[in-house]
Parts: C-alpha cells; structure tokens; sequence
C-alpha cells in the first residue's frame, strides 16, 4: 500500500509552485495528468481488459445461444410444417376412405333392401296361395255341407270317390 501512496505523492510534490515567478504550471499539470493516468493505467488496466473481455465472452455466449435456439425454433418449424403436411395427406386419405365405406355401406343397405322386398314380395304370394286354397278348401267344405244337409241330393260312394280323386289329382 506505501508504494501505490508513494506514486501519489510524487506528482503532488512536483506541482507545488512557490509563486512568485508569475508563470504558468501547465505542463506540470500536463506532466501529473500524464504519470496519474499512466500509473491509473497500472493499476486498473487488468480489470478493465478483463471486465471487457468477461463481457464481450458472456456477449458471445447470449449470441450463439440464442443464434442456436432460433436454429432449433427454426427445425421445430420445420418438423411442424411437415407434420401439418403428412396429417393433411392423412386427413385427406381418411375422408377419402370415408366416402369409399359410406359408398359400400349405402351399397349393402340398399342390397339388403331388395333382398327384403324380395322376400316379402315372395312370402305374400306364398301367403296369398296358402290364403286362396284356404278359401277354396273353405268354399267346397260349405258347399258339401249344404248339399249333405240337404236330403235331396244323394251321391254314391262311388260318385264320391271319383270327386275325391279328381280333387287329389
């Protein structure tokens, strides 16, 4: 510490004038100013070369970080962009398998719709022939009870026989 009070001292004591001359003290204050910014210089040029070198380092450090983040954004996009694309294509590929199975299904149910006008078509006529021998079966059950109720006609068993086979056959 005596040293760095020393090269304090120094210039003070090469400053003083006695007065009298009427002069100036200019290039002794020139001189001070010199040899106090020279040994300022001494003492603080390190830290100041090393503040600065720390700053423009962490500087360059903030820099390239986020140049590497903007890359990484950048790829991020680039993934997203290609994402939205292939889920487009896929979007597209379901709607068109959509249209091709709503296509089938309205095949199939119109398919099973004849399918089931041809049964019923098929199952009334069935039912309308069931219905008419009912009918006539009904028809000459009446007329043979009206004409065995009454006694005026009379039938043979062999006239009969004849009727029952004709009918059979």
């Amino acid at each position: 510490m005596s040293k760095y009070l020393v090269l304090f001292l120094i210039p003070l004591a090469l400053s003083a004038s006695d007065g009298g001359e009427g002069g100036t003290d200019f290039w002794w204050r020139l001189f001070n100013f010199i040899l106090f910014a020279g040994i300022l210089y001494y003492l603080i040029a390190d830290k100041i070369k090393g503040f600065f070198a720390s700053r423009r380092e962490s500087i360059s450090n903030e820099l390239s970080s986020v140049q590497e983040k903007l890359k990484e954004a950048k790829e991020k996009k680039e993934e997203a962009l290609k994402s939205v694309d292939t889920a487009k294509e896929k979007a597209n590929e379901i709607i068109e398998l959509a249209k091709k199975e709503a296509a089938m299904q309205a095949k199939k149910i119109e398919e099973s719709g004849e399918a089931e006008v041809e049964y019923l078509e098929k199952s009334f006529e069935e039912r309308l022939e069931i219905e008419t021998k009912k009918m006539k079966q009904e028809v000459v059950d009446s007329i043979l009870k009206e004409l065995f109720s009454k006694n005026g006609v009379s039938i043979s068993n062999e006239d009969l026989l004849n009727i029952i086979k004709k009918k059979v056959a």
